[in-house]
């Protein structure tokens, strides 16, 4: 395969018996990691509806020298190290891709909304800093379990006096981010602003943004654009 064409990797991973969760917890730590790679073009994770031990990763890249990029970061090595433990079996394919697919994902047209209704209570949603980032908030992405195709959710819940270890940007993606309940800060840039309940607070795509509970806590909702792969994080961002 020649090192500069666009691939696509299709992995199985057979976690060890009843290790599946905490497996795909990882992976998709993974897939935040690799938000930062701009040779990575999809990352997704899935569980397998009949074997919760069985999970796939869906990956795309814009060539050989980005996978063997992100394979040789620092804190993708770590996760592999994590992971390798957990694992039973692994099967790992890659494919050039043709086409199709990708066309769809980059149409700039919107998707057609999914048909009917959803309705869900938070906690009904997958708390994805469990096991990660519980000393310093719950983090609970809804656009998937409210099988919306159009609009991203996601709900955050900032223990007090925690500040989420790191800040991230979009590409495309223009957010609205709405306090529920408590109070806080948010850095935009170099800029830093204070957040009350009720506070609503938009924000373009390429500024940089990190949040900070007071002494109370604060819970918020941010919605936006679902555009996949389109945000960056950077760790330690806020850091003074």
């Amino acid at each position: 395969m020649d090192d500069r064409e666009k691939i696509s990797r299709y992995a199985k991973a057979t976690a060890k018996a009843g290790q599946g969760g905490e497996l795909a917890a990882i992976l998709l730590e993974a897939a935040e990691a690799n938000r930062a790679f701009e040779g990575c073009l999809q990352y997704e994770v899935h569980q397998s509806v009949f074997d919760p031990d069985t999970i796939w990763v869906t990956e795309a890249w814009a060539d050989q020298e980005a996978v063997k990029a992100s394979l040789e970061d620092e804190s993708n090595r770590d996760l592999i190290e994590r992971a390798r433990p957990l694992i039973e079996d692994m099967e790992v394919i890659e494919l050039v891709p043709l086409g199709g697919i990708e066309a769809r994902l980059d149409d700039p047209r919107p998707a057609t909304p999914n048909p009917g209704y959803k309705l869900l209570q938070v906690d009904e949603v997958d708390d994805l800093a469990k096991g990660r980032l519980d000393e310093i908030q719950e983090a609970r992405f809804a656009t998937s379990p409210l099988e919306a195709n159009q609009v991203g959710v996601a709900w955050f819940r900032l223990h007090p006096n925690q500040r989420q270890p790191f800040g991230h940007h979009h590409h495309r993606t223009e957010e609205v981010y709405f306090v529920i309940s408590g109070s806080g800060r948010v850095k935009l840039d170099d800029e830093i602003l204070d957040l009350t309940e009720g506070s609503l607070l938009r924000v373009g795509p390429e500024v940089m943004r990190a949040f900070e509970a007071g002494p109370e806590g604060m819970t918020f909702l941010a919605t936006g654009q679902h555009i996949t792969g389109d945000g960056e994080i950077e760790r330690g961002w806020w850091s003074d």
